[in-house]
């Protein structure tokens, strides 16, 4: 089976519509998304619609939920706090119990669909370090972990007792991997194409697929909006 992983949508339109246009050339048997369809960029209810109707299945991101729990935005950094706020102000009421369907995690054919981190999923924590990775790959059976949050495509394999990053093209089907998709709309390596993953369960291959979209115009987008000017500058830079 082939399952084209997305996350980190963040409202950005440009960005979803060419990664949507690749993956109808891609043809996978399923599509998940990792959550985090809103926030940062200007078009949350297209974006939003757009996953509705493509993809077979979404799980529940922090800013997905800081929708309906707003406490959840308290922690996070001032120009997010701002942009979610935001996002309460213009978001269609039925996209609110849209979200509340999401589930924090989802597994199938031995492979685990997580937003942020297979330990304590609803705390949202990052995998960013070895030790990270450690406390994951203790907190889950499967063989593959697919997560976003961190905005940043990295593959971390475990042979025990070792963990270490590898290549896209180094997965072993005797070790277990924690494979983070990177983001759609607004990808933090300092790269700002767009970024998400396609997996074949049988050949056990995965592809991180990085493809240019209308990134100024998703930019000043987020400067009509009036949010704040580092997140029309950041996607400009993938920072």
């Amino acid at each position: 089976m082939k399952i084209a992983v997305i996350a980190d949508i963040h409202a950005n339109l440009e960005a979803l519509t060419v990664c949507l246009k690749k993956l109808d050339e891609l043809k996978p048997d399923k599509i998940i998304c990792l959550g985090d369809l809103v926030d940062y960029c200007a078009q949350p209810n297209e974006c939003i619609e757009l996953v509705k109707n493509t993809a077979n299945l979404t799980i529940l991101g922090n800013h997905d939920e800081a929708q309906f729990n707003y406490p959840l935005a308290d922690d996070f950094t001032s120009d997010a706090r701002i942009s979610s706020i935001h996002t309460r102000s213009v978001l269609k009421p039925e996209y609110i119990d849209y979200f509340k369907s999401f589930p924090y995690t989802y597994s199938e054919e031995n492979i685990l669909f997580v937003h942020s981190s297979p330990y304590e999923p609803a705390e949202y924590n990052y995998v960013l370090n070895y030790l990270a990775a450690q406390i994951s790959f203790d907190s889950f059976e499967e063989q593959v972990c697919f997560i976003g949050h961190s905005h940043r495509p990295v593959i971390f394999e475990e042979t025990q007792p070792v963990i270490k990053i590898v290549g896209e093209n180094e997965l072993n089907k005797e070790n277990r991997y924690i494979i983070n998709v990177g983001s759609v709309g607004q990808p933090r390596d300092g790269d700002p194409r767009l970024s998400f993953g396609l997996f074949d369960s049988t050949e056990f291959k995965y592809t991180n697929i990085r493809l240019k979209y209308a990134v100024k115009d998703a930019s000043n987008k987020i400067l009509n909006d009036g949010l704040p000017p580092f997140l029309a500058e950041r996607i400009l830079k993938g920072v």
